[in-house]
């Protein structure tokens, strides 16, 4: 019997929650015994999925201008006839609304997955498309889409994040890392991997002014940035701005990096949200919740479960993050003992292990597929 074919689509493959979340979902698929396919827009995956041997088409699946729509339907649809495709997962709109088009007269079937809030405006609820069975990440997008899309409740699965526990893994070897990033063993990484958009680099931005105020308290603290976007510039120019002022390389910018398993061991504490936060988690890394969405601080054994419901975004709070509740929530780190800190990198990583493993993700959105193939 052939395998079943199933065909992931998304924006893109550059460094981000969803992008990551499909690349670890496509390689256990395929270990699975499916026969997996991407289609986006391309990105600093592509090498590991090809390294998966996973094919990816390359669409502009992160357009909606019409010219770009009618090129994705058409080249979707030839994707589906020619790799006699089975199944589409979508994940995100515009993926979700093409392909829904490109199915319509060869009866493929279609899932997508809701990995934040999508605006609900009219205009936008009438462009959006769930297919038979839409899978979400949280219990609150659950709520989310049940309100505001008007998703039967009997259609939607709750799958949290999976995470690859040997990828992410504090035993991984990490010395040339720490040498490069610490230099000094004494010193304290802060690590910060996001998006350098409008709505994401301000986060950094705050972060950067925090580091500054705690730096004449806190000597030792180094901030590294991995990530890449429209406002790397101003980020880059607002650190070298710190660094000239401190007379140190406080702050520094690595850029778009797939490493970033092996940066978040070689740190000591890292700032993120959603997935991010999953995985330093999972690392054994102690994590400040701040992000576009919202701010939860520094992570404890007893927030744990309530940061579970928003995904680890902060969003259920309406908290803003600022410069100030950054500087609170370092310092709070940075004065915990050492053996508090340490237990509770094993405390966190055993929480990942224990409710957010990537084999059990793959296992649950697999028996999704079933459901709908059947």
């Amino acid at each position: 019997m052939a395998p079943v074919t199933v065909l992931l689509t998304l924006m893109g493959l550059g460094i981000g929650g969803a992008e990551t979340h499909v690349v670890v979902l496509a390689g256990h698929l395929k270990e699975l015994g499916y026969r997996v396919l991407i289609a986006s827009s391309g990105g600093a995956y592509e090498e590991t999925v090809a390294r998966q041997g996973i094919r990816h088409y390359s669409v502009p699946l992160d357009n909606s201008r019409l010219s770009s729509v009618i090129q994705s339907v058409s080249a979707v649809r030839k994707i589906i006839k020619s790799e006699k495709v089975d199944l589409i997962h979508a994940h995100a709109r515009i993926p979700a609304f093409i392909c829904d088009l490109a199915r319509q007269f060869a009866g493929v079937p279609m899932i997508t997955t809701a990995h934040a809030m999508f605006a609900a405006g009219f205009h936008l609820r009438s462009l959006s498309r769930w297919g038979e069975k839409t899978i979400v990440i949280s219990s609150d997008i659950k709520e989310y889409m049940i309100k505001c899309f008007r998703v039967p409740e009997s259609n939607i699965t709750l799958i949290h994040n999976g995470i690859d526990l040997e990828m992410f893994n504090p035993a991984l070897s990490v010395g040339d890392l720490v040498e490069e990033l610490k230099g000094d063993s004494n010193r304290n990484l802060i690590i910060n991997i996001s998006r350098l958009d409008k709505r994401l680099a301000p986060v950094s931005s705050s972060l950067i002014e925090a580091c500054e105020y705690l730096y004449a308290d806190f000597p030792t603290i180094r901030l590294i940035i991995v990530g890449d976007g429209d406002c790397a510039r101003e980020v880059a120019d607002q650190a070298r701005g710190v660094n000239a002022r401190t007379s140190s390389e406080l702050v520094r910018l690595l850029g778009a990096r797939t490493d970033v398993n092996r940066i978040m061991v070689a740190g000591d504490l890292i700032v993120g949200v959603s997935r991010v936060a999953l995985e330093a988690m999972a690392s054994g890394r102690n994590i400040i919740l701040a992000g576009g969405e919202g701010y939860g601080g520094l992570i404890s054994e007893g927030s744990l479960a309530l940061f579970e419901k928003d995904n680890f975004t902060g969003r259920q709070f309406k908290n803003q993050v600022t410069a100030s509740n950054l500087v609170d929530a370092i310092r709070e780190f940075l004065c915990l003992p050492l053996e508090q800190r340490k237990q509770m990198e094993i405390l966190l990583r055993k929480y990942i292990v224990e409710n957010y493993s990537s084999i059990k993700m793959a296992k649950d959105t697999a028996r999704v597929y079933q459901e709908v193939l059947a």
